[in-house]
């Protein structure tokens, strides 16, 4: 009879003590999952901010154009940047395929690219490289931001003018580019550009819900 009780009490303790490790063990994973799920959100809102900086500004202009029926570009010459107008929206895309290159070499670690958002981010790009859904091919866009890439960072505005002016690499990845704003004129190419447009805008709101970095848009106008 002792020899029950002893042998109760010892796995009593026994089993209390491995339930506390179990427990603190537990408890440890607990909090390394929230310290790396917290480091994954702050990285990946911080590796976001440019790709949906530069997002926003290009549907902004293209809302506006959109409302006008993009009727201010079909006097502009798409070969041409002597006109600001073609020039500003040429750059808008370029900026924003340079800031997709910055984000799939090295804007996403393979940590973040498991997270909700991450996933998000990929999807959405590689829609916008569909064959549906994109303007130019996939390697020519490609190719064109990461032309616009200057010491890990994009070009601005006045660098990116000075490069097609003075670097033949830059006007010609440019010239798919030019080619797809030339087809405005056409239904077509109109509705080809506003279907681009809307996926972005999706992008935007989708990324950034609370537009916190974004502003909150409208829809496109349906032409």
């Amino acid at each position: 009879m002792a020899t029950q009780d002893w042998w109760t009490l010892f796995a009593a303790a026994l089993g209390g003590g491995f339930t506390l490790k179990v427990l603190e063990i537990a408890y440890g994973e607990f909090k390394d999952w929230r310290t790396q799920r917290s480091d994954g959100s702050r990285s990946i809102d911080e590796s976001l901010k440019p790709l949906l900086g530069a997002a926003d500004e290009l549907v902004g202009k293209l809302r506006s154009l959109a409302e006008q029926d993009f009727i201010p570009l079909h006097e502009c010459d798409p070969k041409s940047l002597a006109d600001v107008r073609i020039a500003s929206v040429l750059y808008l895309f370029v900026q924003f395929w340079s800031e997709v290159e910055i984000v799939r070499f090295g804007g996403l670690s393979a940590s973040v690219a498991k997270t909700i958002r991450g996933k998000q981010t990929q999807a959405f790009l590689t829609c916008l490289e569909s064959r549906r859904v994109r303007l130019i091919d996939r390697i020519s866009q490609r190719a064109l931001g990461e032309a616009a890439l200057t010491n890990g960072r994009t070009m601005n505005f006045v660098e990116f003018v000075r490069c097609f002016d003075t670097d033949p690499y830059m006007r010609r990845w440019l010239e798919p580019l030019q080619g797809a704003l030339a087809d405005l004129k056409i239904a077509a190419g109109r509705q080809k550009l506003l279907q681009y447009a809307v996926v972005l805008h999706a992008l935007i709101d989708t990324l950034d819900k609370d537009h916190l970095v974004t502003r909150n848009r409208p829809a496109t106008p349906n032409k």
